[in-house]
């Protein structure tokens, strides 16, 4: 089937792709149509910048705690929360004036973000070829198999936290029981 140049290919609904006559602008359209927001190009941390993008994260951060006059000790545990702010996990006396500076410097909250979404893609890489091979051996298994899906989905369940000390961040996953501050 051919095309004509006055047909197009169109989406109707996602998924589905429908044939539609190409159209000139409406005349009801408006003259100046609103630009769109300028986004930042797509990009995703490597894990072998992970380390050096944490370190100048934490070192970011302990300035602006230090010029906030937040102290550190006690460190301050970081997470995100359902709505994707910044929240404080453990007991901090500034808990308070951490959670406003992420929640009024969009930045700062996306630095973090950006950290967690990279750290949490890295740990899942990582123990991919371990699951697999856990898997695989298991074949002839079903229970055994469901048994292990299961504990693969709790374990990429874990969240995301970072410890902020004066000797710089910690990331870590799964639940605060470690943390002493």
């Amino acid at each position: 089937m051919q095309l004509s140049t006055a047909t197009a290919l169109a989406p109707a609904t996602p998924g589905t792709i429908t044939r539609q006559r190409a159209q000139e602008p409406a005349a009801t359209a408006p003259a100046t149509a609103a630009a769109p927001p300028d986004l930042p190009p797509l990009r995703i941390l490597q894990g072998h910048e992970l380390p050096q993008a944490t370190a100048d994260f934490a070192a970011d951060l302990t300035r602006r705690f230090r010029d906030a006059g937040i102290r550190v000790p006690p460190d301050p545990v970081l997470g995100s929360d359902l709505a994707g702010q910044v929240r404080v996990a453990n007991s901090h006396p500034d808990q308070a004036r951490i959670e406003a500076m992420f929640e009024n410097d969009f930045d700062l909250r996306n630095r973090f973000a950006e950290l967690s979404g990279a750290y949490q893609l890295q740990r899942a890489v990582e123990n991919y070829d371990e699951f697999t091979a856990a898997y695989q051996k298991l074949e002839g298994k079903p229970d055994a198999q469901a048994a292990l899906v299961r504990s693969r989905i709790v374990h990429n369940q874990a969240q995301f936290f970072m410890n902020i000390g004066s000797d710089g961040a910690e990331p870590f996953f799964g639940g605060l029981g470690r943390i002493t501050a």
